[in-house]
């Protein structure tokens, strides 16, 4: 009898402050025995929460917001092409003609050499990539024309070159369909 006096007297208050319980529902438990209440634990009044009903538009219904349309990304910038420096221009060419003298670790040493002076170039990680094919480490060299990639976001002539040599490493290890692809997306940023 008190919790529902009390009960009672939150309500009164609530409604003169301005406050209204109306959007929630309430459940009383069914009484049982003599006290008129559950004893149980766990028992008492269930609230739900109200509907949400959008403010009334101009003729008075209720409007629903349409989302907002996102803008379109903008255009992937434009970088000039990649270029060697004098000194990293020197080792590829020496490196070069390691390599057609069959001096593979050599070249390799005059690369890195070249790597060390210009680490984020994209040309020399292709170039050391077109060593390992030659090499025949053909999964190092995909992830040296994928580094190259990353290095040369919006240098698309830069970006062919990579994918071709994504192309053609995995062409040596028997992915054709993913070779095709890299070859298909190489042409597509030659054509731009």
């Amino acid at each position: 009898m008190l919790s529902r006096t009390l009960a009672f007297s939150v309500c009164l208050a609530l409604s003169a402050s301005g406050c209204a319980l109306d959007p929630f529902k309430t459940e009383q438990p069914a009484p049982t025995g003599r006290g008129g209440g559950d004893a149980r634990a766990g028992s008492g009044p269930i609230l739900s929460s109200p509907p949400v009903i959008a403010p009334p538009g101009a003729g008075g219904e209720p409007t629903i917001d349409a989302p907002v349309p996102t803008p379109l990304p903008p255009e992937r910038p434009r970088t000039p092409p990649a270029t060697l420096g004098a000194a990293s221009s020197a080792l590829v060419a020496q490196a070069r003609a390691q390599r057609s003298k069959g001096d593979l670790p050599g070249a390799t040493v005059t690369l890195e050499r070249a790597l060390r002076i210009e680490p984020s170039n994209p040309l020399l990680w292709i170039e050391l990539g077109r060593l390992r094919m030659d090499q025949h480490n053909f999964a190092q060299a995909e992830g040296m024309g994928r580094k190259a990639l990353a290095m040369s976001v919006g240098d698309d002539r830069t970006q062919s070159q990579a994918w071709r040599l994504i192309a053609d490493s995995q062409r040596a290890r028997g992915k054709d369909v993913e070779a095709q692809n890299s070859m298909q997306r190489a042409n597509e940023l030659s054509a731009n």
